[in-house]
């Protein structure tokens, strides 16, 4: 019986290729190009220009989206340096970027952005739930917290889109592209190769260029139609508006969710991945191949299989054709 590999991209096929594809980079940006000094002596810097706004002596508000100013955050100048620190703008309510500055340390991952959501906004809703006095005002309370949270969210992704689009993405072209000698040879093992009638592969990445041109030269070198459908972006891809970005939680298995399920209340569940799948065709196209191969080897890249795609995870582990799972 002929058989497919299914090899599953993820941020560490990104981060083999040297692209700052990282929480940490990603707040570096936004913390490092708000205010450009310029060195006028050895011990005197003049600030140059800042993009955006001062507001006061050491806080700057800084423009983001659509080169206006962030409705969320801004940075603070650390006393005595020129090295700056986000932080939620003063007398704003917030209650997702709150904690992720106050634990910026300890997220590293996008996904972990992703869990971070998801318990700011479980913890925010069985405790009001706990702890308002009626009826009324638990209601009340509830939606304006949860109306926030996704709010603070919502504008994050557009911040990570808007990093990646420009500092990360825009910057690649194939001349510049460094090849990953590991991955070179794992894709282009054609002993290996050769035992598989189909190969595809589904990235959750939402960058494309530097998998677009691992894909193209197999693909020029591919006699026997083994490359035959271009890369699935299960998570989107950016500067695609046919296929926007998917950024969320993906544990509905859990019992939090479920309760989170209980309330009845939908915008508690706008940002899981599960829904945001229904937008696109990609999730659609995964289970098609799931279903048209009968005897399948999945071959992960840079994939942590962290509890944000545990669904998905767990369709493709689990499907009946599956036969063998390798992690690299």
């Amino acid at each position: 019986m002929a058989k497919s590999k299914i090899v599953i991209i993820g941020n560490g096929f990104d981060r083999a290729h040297n692209l700052s594809t990282g929480y940490t980079e990603f707040l570096s940006y936004l913390e490092d190009n708000v205010v450009e000094f310029e060195k006028k002596s050895e011990s005197h810097y003049h600030q140059k220009s800042i993009n955006g706004e001062k507001h006061s002596s050491n806080t700057y508000f800084f423009n983001s989206i659509n080169e206006e100013l962030d409705p969320w955050l801004c940075v603070n100048q650390i006393p005595n340096t020129l090295n700056f620190e986000l932080n939620v703008k003063p007398d704003k309510s917030s209650y997702l970027f709150n904690f992720l500055i106050k634990d910026k340390h300890k997220q590293g991952y996008w996904s972990n952005l992703e869990q971070q959501y998801f318990h700011v906004l479980k913890e925010n809703v069985f405790k009001n739930l706990s702890s308002a006095s009626s009826e009324k005002n638990i209601r009340s309370d509830f939606s304006n917290r949860v109306n926030i949270i996704n709010k603070e969210f919502e504008h994050l992704k557009k911040l990570i889109d808007k990093y990646l689009s420009e500092q990360v993405e825009l910057k690649l072209s194939s001349e510049n592209i460094v090849i990953n000698k590991s991955i070179d040879k794992l894709l282009f093992d054609y002993e290996n190769v050769k035992t598989y009638s189909k190969i595809y592969f589904i990235t959750f990445n939402y960058t494309s260029k530097i998998l677009d041109h691992y894909y193209k030269i197999l693909k020029e070198s591919d006699d026997n139609n083994i490359y035959s459908i271009p890369p699935i972006h299960i998570h989107g891809k950016l500067n695609d508006p046919d296929n926007p970005i998917i950024f969320g939680y993906g544990d509905e298995n859990s019992d939090d969710y479920k309760n989170l399920e209980l309330t009845l209340d939908n915008n508690l569940l706008i940002h899981f991945k599960t829904f945001q799948y229904l937008r696109t065709n990609s999730y659609q196209k995964v289970l098609g191949l799931l279903e048209e191969n009968r005897d399948i080897d999945i071959q992960l890249i840079g994939h942590s299989c962290g509890l944000c795609d545990k669904a998905l995870l767990r369709t493709i582990f689990q499907h009946k054709n599956v036969r063998k799972i390798e992690s690299i």
